[in-house]
């Protein structure tokens, strides 16, 4: 029997469904889990192979066919038509450094309850659903130990060279590549077949759903973001004789930035742009040192590029301002512009009929961190769904979600990929089996 002769199936969890969402998330963040009820897992860490392992195994015990690509991105593939375009879901489970336990990794643990789910009803409806079903756990999402973030969707979608990516090194001077071979996730196999659209549920990492009391985040669009990496360069010397007018401080520079970077945000209107000095390099790191060289990690995010415009105007001004005043020269060695994007208006509609339909209130939301799902937004149809986030509180070990809400996140992405599979209008009226 084909979908379009069969009744819509009801693609909800089951309570054993929900119990295992449950169960799996806390297995898979036993690696890595720190004594505070975090997480600290890096990307290509002993500890995230082992709690890939646990998503493979998982996978693998249900029938489902693993595949992991030359840059450790994990899929599991339902194909019900031979070739047929894929329906993608999945998030990350690298962490921060001493990080929360609920960003990324429930992503990763409820697509693939959701597709279990959507397996279970087409099963029990006798159907062939349009388009086959993957999730996926994406590499090196968060950037904290291999620089750029979003690294594997980049590679996914083209925009980031396999090798380029493989070559990355972290502070210790290990490759991606080499820390994947050491923990068995170098693969060579990978998704093969077309994306039709892509679907990430996440913590929302904010107050707003909170506050208002909304079970359900619908993503509609994400803030720019600007980033930079700024050298700062000066001259060694004894930090005891050396006088204080010949001193040549680099780290006085990248304090100065450090300070500017701030003043600019606060210079907007409340809300309209966030910044930060996240990261700092400093050489020769030594008590006794003036510093001589400093590399520092500049963001800005605003949802008006314009803004952000002005800012990096006025932050060019600022840095000539610094090197004069401290004797020192400095580089932009990289300088990266996420733009804006909106998120598929179809897709986005589908989630709040979704939600609708199991009772639960959603609201339409703007994402201003970053998600693997803004790189296949550039590639295919996407929807990016949010959670509570329990006082806010991101990339912490107090990060927290309530089970209720996990489980809701769980009833409206279960839905809302099986109508993606099932087609309908939604992704046919926009010709989305890319």
């Amino acid at each position: 029997m084909s979908s379009a002769e069969a009744p819509l199936p009801m693609f909800r969890p089951r309570p054993e469904d929900k119990a295992e969402l449950h169960r799996l998330f806390d297995e898979i963040n036993r690696p890595g889990a720190t004594a505070r009820g975090g997480l600290h897992r890096l990307s290509a860490s002993a500890e995230d192979g082992a709690a890939r392992q646990v998503l493979c195994d998982w996978l693998a015990a249900r029938g489902v066919d693993v595949r992991v690509d030359p840059v450790g991105n994990v899929f599991g593939v339902i194909e019900w038509r031979k070739g047929a375009p894929v329906v993608l879901c999945g998030s990350h489970l690298d962490s921060q450094p001493t990080g929360g336990r609920y960003d990324g990794a429930y992503g990763v643990v409820c697509a693939a309850l959701a597709q279990q789910a959507v397996a279970q009803a087409v099963a029990g409806a006798g159907i062939t659903p349009a388009f086959n079903l993957a999730m996926v756990n994406w590499t090196n999402e968060e950037g904290a130990r291999f620089v750029p973030s979003l690294l594997g969707s980049s590679v996914f979608i083209g925009a980031l060279d396999a090798e380029d990516a493989l070559a990355v090194r972290d502070e210790a001077g290990i490759s991606l590549g080499e820390a994947l071979s050491r923990i068995g996730f170098k693969g060579t196999r990978g998704l093969d077949l077309d994306v039709a659209g892509y679907a990430e549920v996440h913590v929302e990492q904010g107050r707003g759903l909170e506050s208002s009391g909304t079970r359900i985040g619908v993503v509609r669009g994400t803030w720019a973001a600007l980033k930079l990496r700024v050298r700062l360069k000066g001259d060694q010397a004894h930090t005891g004789p050396t006088p204080m007018k010949d001193r040549r401080d680099a780290l006085l520079a990248a304090a100065h930035v450090i300070a500017e970077v701030r003043a600019i945000a606060d210079g907007e209107p409340a809300g309209v742009m966030h910044s930060s000095v996240g990261r700092l390099h400093v050489y020769p790191n030594s008590a006794n040192v003036v510093p001589s060289d400093v590399t520092a990690y500049v963001e800005f995010r605003s949802r008006q590029p314009e803004v952000l415009d002005r800012a990096e105007r006025r932050f060019a001004a600022s840095l000539n301002r610094f090197a004069a005043m401290t004797g020192t020269s400095f580089e932009i060695e990289d300088r990266s512009l996420r733009a804006p994007a909106g998120l598929d208006p179809a897709l986005g509609d589908l989630a709040h009929e979704v939600a609708a339909g199991v009772g639960l209130a959603s609201a339409d939301v703007d994402t201003v961190s970053g998600h693997d799902a803004i790189s296949l937004s550039q590639v295919t149809p996407t929807v990016l769904l949010f959670v509570p986030s329990a006082g806010g509180i991101a990339h912490n070990e107090g990060e927290y979600t309530s089970p209720e809400d996990l489980e809701a996140g769980l009833e409206v992405m279960a839905g809302v990929i099986g109508r993606m599979c099932l087609a309908g209008a939604v992704l046919e009226d926009e010709g989305a089996a890319a």
